[in-house]
């Protein structure tokens, strides 16, 4: 599909419902002119752009029930909840490998979204910074949440989760594309509460003010994200597919029967809207 664009939001292992829309999408053999991607929503989009079926279920469905994948044991040993050396390191070079050949040779653009510890600002890593900072590294930077990881460093510049500034970039898709496809990883009517405890945060990032601003201030964000995402598919600029409740997982879900039917939930619902996915794209 020439100028198109498929957004992905983040949220852990809720990611196995994107997974399970783009798997179905890989069936049909569609591709995107550019795929934009935050945390977990990078992650399965690299998956995506590398062309490789089935990827997506055994990384966010599969694994996850493998201890080597999250618990308190890595973030008490490692400072992360997820054991991003086991994720990013020995899941795309051993268990799963990572096609990077047909990811870089294919044209569809990859944008992964980060925050910068320094600024509180969204950073995005394009496909040609991938060459040279790895991709693993963007992904694992993108998908390092406050508190329960640690910042990546990139070019002595320090990075965490995207989703902290922009976790539905779809206005910076719209400043390129006259219209796009938005993959919600929260059902249709969800909002975000303001965080409850704030002590941890003023005290984790007290020595940066800016990031811990945009930190506090991420339910604001994101729930007017929400609301223009809500606008712009009135006006016919967004298509978006969205789980439905009963089907909703944590981040940190450690049910592999709750991911697999989240992951067979996002299959059957981009199947059963594929054809006005199509009408959107304006497919022949």
């Amino acid at each position: 599909m020439k100028n198109s664009c498929i957004i992905l939001e983040g949220g852990g292992l809720r990611g196995s419902f994107t997974g399970g829309v783009l798997e179905y999408l890989l069936e049909q053999e569609l591709n995107f002119d550019r795929v934009i991607g935050v945390s977990a929503g990078a992650c399965v989009g690299a998956s995506f752009v590398s062309r490789q079926k089935g990827r997506n279920r055994q990384v966010n469905v599969v694994y996850p029930s493998d201890k080597r994948y999250m618990g308190s044991r890595h973030l008490f040993s490692t400072g992360s909840y997820f054991n991003m050396d086991f994720i990013f390191r020995e899941i795309p070079d051993t268990l799963v490998p990572f096609d990077e050949q047909t990811f870089f040779k294919n044209e569809t653009e990859f944008e992964v979204i980060t925050t910068s510890l320094a600024t509180g600002r969204a950073v995005v890593f394009a496909k040609k910074d991938l060459a040279n900072v790895g991709v693993s590294k963007a992904l694992v930077a993108s998908s390092s949440i406050p508190l329960l990881s640690q910042p990546v460093d990139i070019g002595g510049h320090l990075f965490f989760d995207g989703g902290v500034s922009d976790s539905i970039p779809v206005r910076y898709a719209l400043s390129k594309h006259e219209k796009a496809v938005v993959v919600l990883t929260r059902p249709r009517g969800y909002r975000k509460e303001k965080i409850k405890n704030t002590l941890p945060f003023r005290l984790a990032f007290r020595k940066h003010p800016e990031f811990l601003k945009v930190l506090l201030k991420r339910n604001e964000e994101y729930n007017q994200t929400l609301d223009f995402c809500e606008q712009m598919e009135q006006e016919g600029k967004l298509f978006i597919i969205a789980p439905s409740p009963e089907f909703s997982i944590s981040r940190i879900e450690k049910s592999y029967e709750k991911r697999e039917a989240l992951y067979n939930h996002g299959y059957r619902l981009m199947c059963e809207e594929f054809e006005n996915l199509r009408i959107f794209l304006n497919m022949d």
